[in-house]
């Protein structure tokens, strides 16, 4: 194991990774934090590439899951697809990277299998976690598979396919009154008084859905092709700060010369980081009136989104939110030009594009993240 240290990307404390850790003392999101030179010396395109094309592959990149706490049901891997209709219309070389092709049907498998391996390092039998759905239902998932008792609060609004898949791997579900803020409220109180594992957007979530970032560079160096921009939904955060941390970790290891610009798209129902980004500010504003149909990024006081407006910052990208009508104009357009079947906040990045088409140059190649599959909707 390569890590070195949980730092707070707010005030800058530093804490060792002997214990389970969730935030800062001051509140903000920590990051899990390599010895990057002794990531370089165990990793090769050779040596990768020996293994099998799954989220393990990029072990050294990853905290220390032993192989007896790998929680395996096919994640990761996931294929990118060229667009065969929309892209030759906006004028872009547009690839699809199907997350919703994960185990339970959302990029959210990948940060599952190595945060519930993570616990499972720290000796928990027991955790719990809120959840919109994706993440519930990834989390009961696996959970079931590693014989792990699992207790998810949901938004009363939650309903369908997503908690059909939570109760039927036996999670022990409780409905709040109020939006996922709420729910992620009663889960921090029952983590405090009742001893389980917290899981959720915490810093061991983020480093499995970076491989989303090593495979993007591992997919293209064997394309031999540059990509210019990863298009990414955004509602907690984690996943656009995330992907931009693999994609930076390839290059800082020399696996890759250089790094994308992230596209980060909102519902315009719940915009909190771009309209952060717009406005210049330090930090992401919480909103407490969310209202939109994409509701896995319906995040009013999103915990990764200072992370997120980092990530775009860093990567001189730029955010943009898109109206209901947009997202499910796109979900359809998907669907019906691509033959991919995505739920609502699966086609938001989609959304992103076709609204901003003019920012992108001819011919520029966009990685655009389907991140959960219709069927969960």
């Amino acid at each position: 194991m390569h890590v070195k240290e949980l730092v707070c990307i707010g005030c800058g404390e530093t804490y060792t990774p002997d214990r389970p850790r969730y935030e800062c003392g001051c509140g903000s999101s920590l990051d899990v934090r390599y010895d990057y030179d002794d990531v370089a010396d165990a990793v090769s395109w050779n040596g990768l590439r020996s293994r099998p094309f799954n989220h393990f592959r990029y072990r050294a990149f990853l905290p220390r899951v032993d192989e007896e706490e790998r929680i395996m049901m096919g994640g990761g891997g996931t294929p990118i697809v060229p667009s065969t209709v929309i892209g030759d219309e906006l004028g872009i070389d547009l690839q699809f990277k199907l997350e919703s092709l994960n185990p339970t049907g959302s990029f959210k498998d990948r940060g599952t299998a190595v945060e519930l391996g993570t616990a499972m390092a720290f000796d928990a039998d027991e955790i719990v976690v809120a959840s919109t759905g994706n993440m519930g239902a990834s989390i009961a998932a696996y959970a079931a598979r590693a014989g792990v008792d699992a207790t998810i609060y949901v938004p009363e609004s939650v309903d369908g396919p997503k908690l059909d898949q939570m109760q039927r791997h036996g999670a022990d579900i409780i409905k709040v009154d109020g939006d996922y803020n709420a729910a992620a409220k009663q889960a921090w109180t029952a983590y405090e008084h009742g001893g389980a594992y917290l899981m959720g957007d915490y810093p061991y979530r983020g480093e499995g859905e970076k491989t989303v970032g090593h495979e993007i560079v591992d997919q293209a160096e064997q394309n031999e092709t540059d990509v210019d921009t990863v298009a990414v939904p955004v509602g907690n955060g984690t996943l656009i700060h995330a992907v931009w941390k693999g994609l930076s970790e390839m290059q800082q290891v020399g696996l890759t010369s250089g790094t994308p610009r992230m596209m980060g798209v909102q519902a315009a129902g719940c915009n909190t980081v771009v309209d952060a980004l717009h406005k210049g500010f330090d930090a992401v504003e919480p909103v407490e009136d969310v209202d939109t149909v994409a509701g896995a990024i319906a995040c009013g006081d999103p915990l990764d989104g200072d992370h997120a407006m980092n990530a775009i910052r860093e990567s001189n990208g730029f955010g943009t939110a898109v109206s209901d009508e947009e997202i499910l104009a796109a979900k359809q357009r998907l669907a019906e030009a691509e033959g991919i079947y995505a739920e609502e906040a699966g086609a938001a990045a989609l959304a992103g594009i076709l609204k901003d088409a003019d920012l992108f140059e001819d011919g520029e190649t966009v990685v655009c993240l389907v991140t959960g599959h219709g069927l969960k909707t």
